[in-house]
């Protein structure tokens, strides 16, 4: 029952898994303190979060027909206060126009949910890149895998 509601959750609210478990559950700046509220009223917990770079250069877009979901960046890419793409590549968002990329830094650790959202708080306020949306790590049991509809 708790995974049919977290994942109708991620589909409410335009989470992006990558891959078939429930880390790295990519989520909008936008929808990501209300995502969190109601996770922590099925009880789901986060006990991580890594950052990701939404990317809509049209520059780099996937070519029509190429059938791909994943997107490599050019290497090596320089990381500057107005460069984005600003990360490694990653999943063609679902949801959203663009594609995600992973940033490399280190997943933080939360001990619950109310940690996550004073961290994410703070870094909005501090002026995080625009482009930053963050990764969220759901702490489920390691079986549990989506399913969701077109979400690689």
């Amino acid at each position: 029952m708790k995974k049919r509601e977290q994942d109708n959750l991620i589909q409410q609210y335009k989470v992006q898994p990558v891959g078939r478990g429930y880390i790295d559950c990519i989520v909008s700046m936008e929808n990501v303190f209300q995502f969190i509220g109601d996770l922590s009223k099925i009880n789901v917990n986060i006990h991580g979060l890594t950052w990701w770079c939404h990317c809509k250069d049209q520059d780099l877009a996937i070519p029509a027909g190429s059938g791909t979901s994943f997107v490599a960046l050019p290497f090596p890419w320089e990381y500057t206060d107005s460069a984005c793409p600003c990360g490694m590549g990653g999943p063609v968002s679902v949801y959203y126009e663009g594609w995600f990329s992973e940033i490399c830094a280190p997943m933080i650790e939360f001990e619950d949910n109310e940690q996550v959202t004073a961290y994410l708080k703070e870094s909005n306020d501090s002026g995080i890149r625009r482009c930053f949306v963050p990764g969220l790590w759901l702490d489920v049991p390691d079986d549990w895998k989506n399913e969701l509809e077109g979400v690689k």
